[in-house]
This record gives structure tokens, C-alpha cells and sequence, in this order.
């Protein structure tokens, strides 16, 4: 049963995990910048991006924690074999939380780090449904972002949030430099919006 629930991971794997590795720095560095990333193929509802992105950045010391739409056998099985990370049923334990905007956990019950340690924080991805650089429909929220990384101000049209994680980037409860990072994944396209970014709703 554990092996008709296989899909393949990374084709090339050190090749493709330095190259998605590439791309998750590079929006990272340059916080509402959409770039590709595919190099692994989504698995039911989870995006290639979003799959692509934990493989990258998941390994036995990396504890995920799923939202219900991606706490599937198929997910499950997956992510254990191919990044051998343990998912954990207590978000509060986890260093990478997948969701989507109507399933996140409390954000303020996640790690934000320790003021000697602002690392050992958890990094959020959020799968959307929408994901554009420009406005593409009256449905989407405009953010304006700005920061480092960031010459001036960069625009970024995002389908709903969801009310906690908008008000979290607004107000930035935690002082920095600790705080939450999060990975917006659509289809095949990534962005980050890093606890660096100051973040507008326009």
C-alpha cells in the first residue's frame, strides 16, 4: 500500500534540490520577486511548489506540521520517504507549517525564535490559489511591500489570506529579529515575504 502511494521526488536529486534551493534564497533575498519552481510534481492538493519547496528545505531535524487538506496518506508517505522529515500534530513543535490561508494554525502559538536565537523559528507555507505580481481581478488583495531586499516599494497580488496571517504581516507582533518567515506557493510559482518586510495593504 506504502509503495502505490510513492511518487517520484527529485529526478535529479542533488542537481535539483541545489537549484530549488537557488530560487527559495533568491525570493527570500527579494521579498514579492515570483520565480518557477517545479523541479518535483505536486501530489493531490499540494501544489509542485509547495512539494518542490519542502523537499529543498526538509530533513530528519525539520518537524512539519500539515493542515488537514494536506494531512493525507499519500502527502504523509511521500514527504517521509523522500525528505524523511517527522510531521508532528502539535504546530507548536513544528519548524515548517503547510497550510492554506483558512487552516493555519494560531500564529501566535508558532515559534518565533529566542533573542539569541532568531533561526530556530518556524517558516510558513501557504499554498494559494492566486499569486500575481500585477492586479489580475477585484478578488485579490493588493500588498505593497517594502524593506530590504526590496528597491523602494514591489507590489504583490495575493488571494485572501485570511484575516490572522493579513493582520500578523501588518502589525508584526514579535520584535526583530525574531518572528515568522512565509513561502507563498501557487501552481508552479513561488514568493517569500520574510519577517524583514514591511507590509501594506493597498
Amino acid at each position: 500500500m506504502t509503495d502505490a502511494l510513492l511518487k517520484p521526488g527529485f529526478s535529479q536529486p542533488v542537481a535539483d534540490a541545489q537549484q530549488a534551493f537557488r530560487v527559495l534564497l533568491k525570493v527570500m533575498s527579494e521579498p514579492g520577486v515570483i520565480r518557477q519552481l517545479q523541479q518535483a510534481q505536486g501530489i493531490e492538493h499540494l501544489a509542485p511548489a509547495g512539494m518542490t519547496a519542502l523537499l529543498a528545505l526538509c530533513d530528519q531535524t525539520t518537524p512539519i506540521w500539515l493542515a488537514p487538506v494536506f494531512n493525507s496518506a499519500a502527502i504523509r508517505t511521500n514527504l517521509n520517504f523522500h525528505a524523511g522529515a517527522p510531521l508532528v500534530s502539535d504546530a507548536q513543535q513544528a519548524d515548517f507549517v503547510l497550510s492554506v490561508a483558512g487552516e493555519l494554525p494560531p500564529l501566535e502559538q508558532l515559534k518565533a525564535g529566542e533573542p539569541e536565537y532568531p533561526d530556530r523559528s518556524c517558516t510558513l507555507i501557504v499554498q494559494l490559489e492566486q499569486l500575481e505580481d500585477t492586479p489580475a481581478g477585484a478578488e485579490l488583495v493588493e500588498l505593497e511591500l517594502s524593506g530590504p531586499g526590496i528597491p523602494g516599494r514591489r507590489r504583490l497580488c495575493v488571494s485572501h489570506l485570511g484575516a490572522d496571517l493579513l493582520s500578523y504581516l501588518t502589525e508584526r507582533p514579535h520584535p526583530f529579529p525574531l518572528g515568522l518567515d512565509l513561502i507563498l506557493v501557487c501552481g508552479e510559482r513561488v514568493t517569500a515575504i520574510p519577517r524583514t518586510t514591511d507590509v501594506e495593504v493597498i
